[in-house]
């Protein structure tokens, strides 16, 4: 509502000032034309036919080739006074070749004026000449009778009127004050545009540019001005073709200018096609008149006025869809548009005798011209705070690409390091891993003054890793105060953030829910200082964060469990037979390249048949577990265990050769021993014999180490049982 309040305000204001402008205008041309002072009489009889033709008292040029016109002025001066200035015949500016006035007499011409030329000025005393001034001697009198002769390739209406010399000149300084005004106009015009343009970049203002610099040049020629510049003047040469191609190269520019300020320009619909394309055939056509051929030079002045009629009649569609879609100052604009439409109509009855030649009628359309492009780049300047709302626009789009670039970047970094870390990792270990590349890829992202990973019960862990860390214990200490409503919070999985009330200063913290499976929760909690807290997107962010952890976490955990599956015996725990035989494989061959001692214990229950008899199936798989249980508590890190099938285990000790294999032999026979397993309220006593073979230098693969444990094996069962027997280099 307050937006449309300004927009009205300021339609209002310059709705205000277009109609001051206009007024004061309509006031200066009505004095202008007024103000004329004392005139004589004059009437205008033509002389020939098909050359010209007397109406109203004016003298029609008829255009098209280039001929002579002759007409008889019929003057009625009054008796010379010395108090007054003399009297002149004033024509208005018209392009014409040439233009003369003679009194005849009998036998020859007793009186001739300068013959003038619209094309060549020569030495006038004014800078920007207004018309054609012819003085009349002082001491004429009564009944005079002069001769105009005007010869042009123009249609022209030569409007004679006899003036005092002081009136005729204060004519002519108002036409030059009024054509100094719109020159002055529309050359700051183009210096403010193309200042603009070089600020903003924006072409809309090389257009205004280009079309205030060809309205310039067109106005300067159609009032003969033009023509009198170095330079410039060599373009008499074309005569009236360099007007018709000027106006040409304007209108083209006005129609650019008008499809840009419409936004139609380079566009797809069939409007703007047409129109640029209307643009391009009128530069096409300013060249053709440069080219300046004989047989086209009487259709110029027709062709012209079709452009003009065109241009406008285009102009008004283009500014008519710019009202429909309301866009700045569009109805001003068509305003203007459609009165110097009127002036030009004026202007064109004037030129063929249909109306006083006025300057209204003359520079009216010029005047309307200014007003319109002053107008029409003034609603180009609103497209400036336009170009700073989208400079600023493209500005937040790319910060918050680069934002989401680089919080996508952290996203596939996590996700790459949780991959390649938790692998690597111990089993207890995993969940501390995610928890700490959780917070060092979320805090670049989302910065904080406290971040921590809360769990409880999860994967049979409680976990709190806090960043600081020097603020771990504080942390702990208020997350155990506040247990309950954390787990509440936890259970419910919405994230969530509110005032830190313990906080010195104003600060806010955000609890974001860990996907924790029941009855264990976690949370992400964040801390930051200051009350404006954390945006939906960063506790999105950190939520994806918290669910890309836990899932890798539970995919390590699940990944390890099954591998495990796969590799242990269901039963006892120990290393299947697969994997044993995997593992034999592996270490002989590393202990053969790196010349380590390697030594292989097989390990058999004494009578395990007897057990089964006595406790039964169920009881003899419970005292395999406890054998496997004892075995695995009386190995060092290192070394491996498995289960090679029924009651036989393998044990492989990397680094151990000789005594030190058979003295953990008998440690971990010693430790079955020692056992104690009790089954349904029974205690039953077991023993194991042991064959050691350790490998030898050789060596690189199981099967010869493997057969002479196997043999050493039996050798023990033979020697009595529960005992150790150590394998030769080799068997007899």
């Amino acid at each position: 509502m307050a937006v449309s309040r300004d927009r009205l305000l300021r339609d209002g204001i310059f709705a205000a000032g277009l109609a001051l402008l206009l007024g004061l205008f309509a006031a200066g041309v009505v004095g202008m034309a007024w103000g004329d002072g004392d005139q004589g009489s004059i009437r205008v009889e033509a002389l020939g036919a098909g050359a010209g033709a007397a109406q109203n008292d004016v003298l029609l040029l008829p255009g098209g080739a280039t001929r002579e016109a002759v007409a008889r002025l019929h003057l009625q001066l009054p008796p010379p006074d010395a108090n007054r200035s003399r009297w002149v015949v004033w024509l208005g500016r018209d392009p014409v070749d040439a233009v003369r006035l003679q009194r005849p007499a009998a036998g020859g011409v007793a009186w001739r004026s300068p013959d003038y030329d619209f094309f060549r000025p020569g030495d006038t005393r004014s800078r920007l000449p207004a018309g054609f001034a012819f003085p009349l001697p002082g001491d004429w009198q009564g009944p005079i009778v002069l001769e105009l002769h005007a010869r042009g390739a123009v249609r022209s209406a030569l409007h004679p009127r006899l003036l005092r010399e002081s009136d005729a000149v204060g004519l002519a300084s108002m036409a030059v004050a009024l054509n100094a005004a719109a020159y002055a106009g529309l050359f700051m015009l183009a210096l403010i545009v193309l200042v603009l343009y070089a600020v903003t970049r924006e072409r809309s203002f090389v257009a205004a540019f280009v079309c205030a610099g060809a309205g310039l040049l067109f106005l300067v020629a159609r009032n003969g001005h033009l023509f009198q510049l170095p330079v410039f003047d060599l373009l008499a040469g074309w005569r009236s073709q360099a007007i018709w191609a000027l106006l040409l190269l304007f209108a083209a520019s006005l129609v650019q200018l008008l499809l840009r300020y419409a936004s139609l320009r380079g566009g797809s619909a069939p409007l703007a096609r047409l129109f640029e394309g209307y643009a391009y055939a009128l530069v096409a056509l300013a060249a053709l008149c440069l080219l300046d051929l004989p047989p086209l030079r009487p259709w110029m002045q027709p062709l012209a006025l079709l452009v003009v009629a065109g241009t406008g009649i285009g102009g008004v569609v283009i500014l008519g869809d710019a009202v429909r879609r309301r866009l700045a100052l569009s109805g001003w604009i068509l305003v203007l548009a459609l009165l110097t439409l009127g002036a030009v109509a004026a202007n064109e009855a004037m030129a063929r005798g249909w109306l006083a030649d006025l300057l209204w009628t003359r520079y009216g359309y010029q005047v309307g011209t200014v007003a319109t492009l002053a107008l029409l780049s003034l609603s180009l300047f609103s497209r400036i705070g336009e170009y700073r709302d989208q400079r600023d626009r493209d500005h937040l789009a790319r910060v918050d690409s680069e934002r989401r670039m680089a919080r996508e970047a952290a996203r596939n970094a996590l996700t790459l390091a949780l991959r390649t870390r938790l692998r690597d990792q111990a089993v207890a270990d995993i969940e501390w891993t995610a928890a700490r590349l959780l917070l060092e890829h979320l805090l670049p992202q989302v910065p904080t003054t406290t971040a921590a990973v809360v769990a409880h019960d999860y994967h049979d862990q409680h976990l709190l890793m806090v960043e600081p860390a020097q603020r771990k214990q504080a942390l702990a200490d208020d997350i155990a105060a506040r247990s309950l409503p954390l787990k509440r919070l936890a259970a419910q999985g919405v994230p969530l953030q509110q005032p830190l009330a313990q906080a010195a200063g104003a600060a806010t913290e955000a609890l974001v829910p860990l996907p924790v499976r029941a009855p264990g929760w976690g949370l992400l909690l964040l801390q930051r200082a200051g009350e404006e807290g954390f945006s939906t997107e960063e506790l999105a962010l950190a939520g994806e964060f918290a669910r890309l952890a836990t899932l890798h976490v539970d995919e390590t955990l699940a990944a390890e469990q099954l591998r495990r599956s796969a590799e242990l015996d269901a039963l006892t725990g120990a290393f299947n037979r697969r994997s044993i035989d995997q593992w034999l494989a592996r270490a002989f061959l590393d202990a053969s390249r790196r010349q380590q001692a390697l030594s292989l214990l097989f390990i058999d229950i004494d009578r395990f048949k007897s057990v089964n008899d006595r406790l039964g199936h169920a009881g003899g798989d419970h005292c395999l577990r406890a054998v496997a249980a004892a075995l695995r508590g009386a190995l060092e890190d290192g070394d491996l265990l498995g289960r090679y099938g029924g009651e036989e285990f393998v044990a492989l000790l990397p680094g151990r050769a000789g005594a030190d294999a058979r003295e953990m032999g008998e440690r971990l026979r010693a430790a079955v021993e020692r056992s104690e397993i009790e089954y349904e309220g029974r205690a039953e006593k077991v023993t194991v014999s042991i064959g050691v073979a350790t490998r030898l230098e050789r060596e690189s693969t199981p099967a010869a180490a493997i057969e002479r444990a196997d043999k050493a094996l039996y050798a023990a069962k033979r020697g009595g049982r529960n005992c150790v027997h150590v394998a030769p280099a080799m068997f007899t």
